[in-house]
């Protein structure tokens, strides 16, 4: 490895006027000294010249915003990573000629440069193997993670030259990688193996519903029902509601291998309802495991009250009040400051108190006074009220500020400059708390530039950034959409304005986007549970089998501090047989378990808390697990997918039967492995608290050796 560094010292401001004042000031100083009261000697005079000198040049530096840096480089050796899917799909059917087929190209590409191979298992994670020991190749994982191997070539791109994947494109797990692999600075070759038949077959291919609905307030339940070799047939589609039939239609299945089936459905009465739709089995099909769908509903027993505050009018408060008044169970009350102590309409700031969720937006601003604000925050912290804030240019940081402690992101500074910033949406994130159609990348990749200060913020510990900043397709690494759920308060924060811009943006193409979007954040700030320290949730709701459950709980005591030393204990249920499971602490009051049950069902479960002899039991939970591994749903190779992945990243696309000239590109390829590695690393003098030291010791240096030798 052979490394060597480029030192670079910049300042700020013109080169020229900088050494000009650094000429100017040593001549200052050289006066200064040049005649003394008494007269010292020449030695003590020119070192108190240096001296001076030397401190008023550090001045200027530190005036310049000096900055120090070290530009490290080093050649590496980089090589090959070969993944290998390991995954069930492969293995529906013989399985054990693609395992020979897949053992016998590993052991070719082995012989390349074994020093430089590196060989990767990857299912739902991605594990090493030795390339002398293929006895893990045994195609039995239960998903297939393809972001991971994104991820794992992006942080480790220094040390690989190309990248070979070995698969049948199927993923069953994370994100589609397509996207994250276009910014890949390596080639990437693949490898199809697998089943490329179509069955005969139907299946429910997904569900559409809003998550949270209104008791009482009819709702429409789409379902996408997949089917090859069945145009033309009639089947009948079932909607259940805990066991019963809600609603049945006779459906005449499309030549084009899609329907869309659609379900009006109104609750009754609140609570969470599992719900279940079937699709009646034909002769001849393949599998009828996949013709039944789980999925549960959360429902709202009452209307809403939602206040949006305001430091002024705007656009902005216009379209959020607009796609809030489309719900007909959500109550609008609007607290907007037209001056320093009127408000619009004279209503009045007691509102507050009988609003179940706040909208802060432009709040505060300059004009907003402080008794005011201090009502509103006080309503959060105390009352735990769930709220939306939208840090928007006519916000007053130096007033927000002072409530930082109540925020889940921090702020920067107070600097008032705004840029213009454009969503890059975390899907993996995102999807966690809202999974409609609001989380689809194309949607928010073409979504207009919006306001936000260029001070920045931060998220804190315990929150969860869904959507960041980028200008031009360069990462800030600032948050845009930050969230938070902890303890009894839920906050949802755009850390931006002028989100009008986005529903003019998507009112032809997409114009359910931005209503969605806001009743979306309703409905999550909705669901804030109430007087809650303990509390214990599943992942998800709806498992394949084989596919692991993470149970997290949560706990606090009265005052929301949390609780790290308790013995948290969960029964699970299910056809009366009941199992008992400790969850491990993982500090700052959570504690995490994880369950894989052996059998598809229907599960319920209850926490247990023990704390100082004594017990606080959670609510109880349920979820289902689905008799189909994941795996088994769509068995079919996705050469397309694969095609795709190889050709954005220059690399390109073989069979496992043919890949005759794959070992010559890769020898050519890696033909020189070394690679050359650049970082950097700056240092801020002007803001370094040594430089501020030495100042000051100079500066006592100086003010001695004057007093010693009597100078005025």
């Amino acid at each position: 490895m052979n490394r060597f560094e480029i030192f670079n010292f910049t300042v700020s401001g013109n080169l020229f006027i900088f050494f000009l004042l650094i000429v100017i000031l040593i001549g200052t100083s050289f006066f200064s000294y040049k005649y003394t009261i008494p007269k010292v000697s020449n030695t003590l005079r020119y070192f108190l010249f240096g001296l001076r000198a030397l401190i008023l040049v550090f001045i200027l530096l530190l005036i310049f915003e000096p900055v120090y840096s070290i530009v490290h480089k080093e050649k590496i050796q980089s090589g090959i990573y070969l993944f290998v899917d390991n995954s069930n799909s492969i293995a529906v059917k013989d399985s054990s000629l693609r395992v020979k087929q897949i053992n016998t190209l590993v052991n070719s590409l082995s012989k390349i440069n074994p020093e430089n191979l590196k060989i990767l298992l990857f299912g739902s994670k991605i594990d090493s193997m030795t390339s002398g020991d293929l006895s893990g190749i045994n195609l039995s994982e239960t998903k297939t993670n393809f972001s991971k191997i994104i991820e794992k070539l992006n942080f480790n791109s220094n040390h690989i030259n190309s990248a070979v994947i070995v698969s049948d494109g199927i993923i069953t797990d994370g994100i589609d990688p397509s996207y994250e692999a276009d910014k890949l600075q390596i080639p990437v070759f693949t490898v199809a193996v697998g089943d490329s038949t179509q069955k005969n077959d139907i299946s429910i291919y997904n569900i559409v519903s809003n998550q949270i609905i209104y008791a009482g307030k009819q709702t429409q339940i789409e379902v996408l029902i997949k089917n090859f070799g069945f145009g033309g047939k009639i089947s009948k589609v079932t909607l259940y509601e805990e066991g019963n039939i809600i609603s049945s239609q006779d459906v005449i299945l499309n030549e084009f291998g899609l329907n869309r089936v659609y379900f009006n459905y109104k609750a009754v009465i609140g609570g969470e309802k599992k719900m279940n739709v079937n699709v009646k089995p034909l002769e001849g099909e393949s599998s009828i495991i996949n013709n039944n769908k789980v999925f549960y509903l959360n429902i709202l027993d009452t209307k809403l009250k939602i206040c949006i505050i305001a430091g002024s009018p705007s656009a902005d408060v216009s379209a959020i009040s607009t796609a809030l008044g489309m719900d007909k169970n959500i109550q609008v009350k609007k607290l907007i400051q037209v001056s320093t102590n009127k408000f619009w309409n004279d209503i009045k700031p007691t509102i507050i108190d009988s609003s179940d969720i706040l909208f802060l937006i432009d709040f505060p601003s300059g004009n907003s006074p402080y008794n005011l604000i201090d009502k509103v925050f006080s309503s959060i912290e105390k009352s735990n009220k769930p709220y939306l804030i939208m840090i928007s240019s006519g916000v007053d940081l130096t007033k927000l500020m002072t409530y930082e402690k109540l925020l889940p992101f921090s702020i920067n500074s107070a600097n008032r400059g705004t840029i213009k910033v454009q969503p890059e949406l975390i899907s993996d994130n995102y999807s966690v708390y809202f999974s409609n159609s609001g989380n689809r990348k194309e949607i928010w990749n073409n979504l207009p530039p919006i306001t936000q200060f260029a001070a920045g913020f931060t998220n804190k510990p315990g929150s969860n950034v869904l959507v960041k900043s980028n200008v031009r397709n360069i990462n800030l690494n600032n948050p845009l959409i930050v969230v938070r759920n902890l303890g009894q308060q839920r906050t949802f924060s755009i850390l931006a304005g002028d989100i009008w811009n986005w529903e003019l943006q998507t009112a032809d193409r997409y114009p359910e986007f931005f209503i969605n979007f806001i009743n979306d954040i309703v409905k999550w700030l909705s669901a804030s549970p109430k007087n809650k320290q303990f509390s214990i949730t599943t992942d998800k709701k709806t498992y394949f089998q084989n596919e692991q459950v993470e149970f997290t709980a949560e706990l606090y005591d009265q005052t929301l501090n949390t609780i790290d030393t308790a013995n948290i204990n969960l029964l699970i249920s299910e056809k009366g047989h009941k199992t008992n499971f400790n969850f491990s602490h993982q500090g700052n009051g959570i504690y995490t378990l994880s369950y894989t049950p052996s059998e598809a069902g229907d599960f319920s479960y209850e926490g247990t808390a023990g704390i100082n002899n004594s017990n606080i039991k959670s609510i109880f939970g349920r979820f289902s697990i689905e008799k189909i591994q994941v795996e088994r749903l769509d068995t079919q190779m996705k050469t397309n997918f694969l095609k795709s992945l190889a050709k954005s990243t220059n690399g390109k696309y073989y069979s496992i039967n043919d890949y005759s000239n794959l070992k010559e590109m890769l020898i050519k390829i890696n033909n020189n492995p070394a690679k050359e590695n650049k970082t950097t690393s700056e240092f801020r003098l002007w803001g370094n608290a040594i430089i501020l030291c030495i100042l000051i010791c100079l500066f006592a240096v100086e003010w001695i050796l004057r007093k010693r030798a009597g100078m005025i």
